[in-house]
């Protein structure tokens, strides 16, 4: 399957990672495997911050499972982006800022999740 291909190798399919986005009309399974899709292919910076941004879309969704396998992404791709930003703080010397980077990333995802559990008290 597509899935199994994505995450033998993923840096194939990582310019085609809009095409992953859930659409309106997606059924529920098709949902499912696109947000596992969408996960394993944050490979770089400007994939965290885009997948990130549709998943923000994604966790004010009616199909509350698919809400909550997007929580769940947002919590994947945070643990994604520390290894993303240490192997590229490896490459270009910076460690300490690239961990920062990584350290905001995972804060703001935490925020996120956090505005997102008290709108949903009110």
């Amino acid at each position: 399957s597509i899935r199994t291909l994505v995450r033998e190798c993923p840096s194939a399919f990582a310019p085609f990672l809009n095409d992953f986005f859930v659409k309106a009309m997606d059924p529920s399974f098709t949902r499912m495997i696109k947000l596992d899709i969408l996960t394993s292919l944050t490979l770089d910076p400007p994939s965290i911050e885009a997948v990130l941004k549709e998943l923000r879309t994604y966790v004010r969704h009616d199909d509350v499972a698919f809400v909550c396998a997007s929580v769940r992404a947002v919590g994947r791709v945070a643990e994604l982006a520390r290894v993303v930003y240490d192997r590229r703080g490896e490459k270009t010397g910076d460690a300490m800022g690239c961990r920062r980077d990584a350290d905001t990333v995972a804060l703001n995802c935490l925020h996120g999740l956090l505005a997102l559990t008290e709108a949903s008290e009110d």
